[in-house]
C-alpha cells in the first residue's frame, strides 16, 4: 500500500504557504506521495459560522505574531499580502 499525505489548502491562508514550504520534504522522508487538494476556505468558514482573522482584532494580532514565528523557524521569507484576504475561488477552480 502506498503512503499518501493529502494537503488541503487555500492560498488565501498564509498558513498554507508555510505548510507547503515544509510538506514536500516531510513526505519524501516518510516515503509518502503528497497529494494537493485545493478547497475554498471562505466557503468552509461561512458554512461553519467562523470569522476571518481580520474581523476579530485579537485573532489578527495573534495570527501576525504566529506567522512571523513560523517563518523564522522555517527560515523562509514572509510578507503579508496587502490584498489579504482575497477571493481565491477562481484560481482554485483552475
Amino acid at each position: 500500500m502506498t503512503k499518501r499525505a493529502e494537503f488541503f489548502f487555500d492560498y488565501t491562508s498564509p498558513f498554507s504557504y508555510l505548510a507547503d514550504s515544509q510538506l514536500p520534504a516531510i513526505a519524501r522522508r516518510a516515503g509518502a506521495e503528497l497529494v494537493y487538494c485545493p478547497f475554498f476556505l471562505g466557503g468552509v468558514m461561512q458554512a461553519t459560522g467562523n470569522q476571518t482573522p481580520g474581523s476579530l482584532p485579537a485573532r489578527g494580532r495573534w495570527m501576525a505574531r504566529d506567522l512571523a514565528r513560523w517563518s523564522r523557524r522555517y527560515g523562509i521569507p514572509f510578507r503579508s499580502n496587502p490584498s489579504f484576504p482575497m477571493n481565491t475561488l477562481t484560481a482554485l477552480r483552475g
